[in-house]
């Protein structure tokens, strides 16, 4: 059997989504859809990411074309080199970024979907809750009602009993109490009866959004981190590059171009030799 990690002890919902307008159920229906739409402005924001990505390598590489097709005479030619290398490395390792990301976004992606297909089963699963909902909201305002003219009837009653009016009026007015106390008592028993509902179905629906909300917040920062992962290691290595750069300029040392320079181009140590008129 698997067991499901502990749900939150600090807020659970089962005790938060309680008030006595009953309106936790739609809070947190609505808060599950904005899941749904977080990760979808996810998989934008990694889009963005990539096409950034995608560019730097694109203008490295092109970087890297300009370098390789300037002058390769001259002293300073072996450095056009390094600068070429590098920018090609630069150029690769964004690109490696670019792929790394495409995978990230498949992975987001299809998380989006498997939600649209969950927050369906959600909703037909908890029609029920709604329609209990719906029911104690509609009743809780016929008993509120019902107990604003069963006040009314009292005190009307009660005021032609003191003022000693006719027994007509009296008996007419005591029907109409006596109806108002029926009518409000069936509608406190109809309220307690939902009541009931309403509490063990919200149980179960707040335990559900909660269990859902949790796992959508870690599959998330799932996301979240391996992002982090992927700029972490692209900075690192590109950073690397860059180190690598610097020693190969410091390795380049001036005696060292110009002794690359002279065993290439030297055309000799022989002076030219004196000649005299004879």
């Amino acid at each position: 059997m698997i067991r499901r990690p502990p749900r939150s002890t600090l807020f659970p919902y089962t005790t938060l989504f309680r008030s006595e307008r009953n309106n936790g159920f739609d809070v947190l229906y609505h808060n599950m859809k904005y899941g749904q739409i977080a990760s979808k402005e996810l998989v934008e924001f990694f889009r963005e990411r990539l096409a950034i990505e995608e560019t730097l390598s694109k203008l490295l590489g092109k970087l890297a074309k300009q370098a390789g097709g300037n002058c390769i005479n001259g002293t300073f030619a072996p450095l056009w080199q390094v600068l070429k290398a590098s920018s090609e490395r630069q150029s690769t390792l964004h690109l490696q970024m670019v792929q790394r990301f495409q995978e990230l976004i498949k992975d987001v992606t299809k998380y989006n979907e498997a939600q649209h297909k969950n927050h369906k089963n959600v909703k037909e699963g908890e029609s029920g809750t709604l329609e209990i909902v719906q029911s104690i909201q509609s009743t809780a305002i016929t008993l509120s009602k019902a107990k604003e003219v069963y006040n009314q009837r009292f005190v009307e009653f009660e005021k032609l009993k003191r003022e000693n009016a006719s027994a007509k009026d009296v008996e007419r007015a005591e029907q109409k109490f006596q109806k108002a106390c029926d009518d409000y008592k069936h509608l406190v028993e109809k309220y307690g009866l939902v009541r009931e509902e309403f509490e063990r179905k919200m149980l179960s629906a707040c335990r559900r959004f909660q269990d859902l909300e949790e796992a959508h917040l870690k599959q998330m920062k799932v996301f979240l981190k391996t992002y982090g992962e992927v700029l972490h290691s692209g900075h690192e290595t590109i950073v690397s590059v860059h180190s690598e750069f610097g020693h190969q300029c410091g390795d380049a040392t001036v005696d060292k171009l110009l002794e690359q320079f002279v065993t290439n181009k030297a055309t000799g140590t022989e002076k030219p030799g004196a000649k005299r008129f004879s």
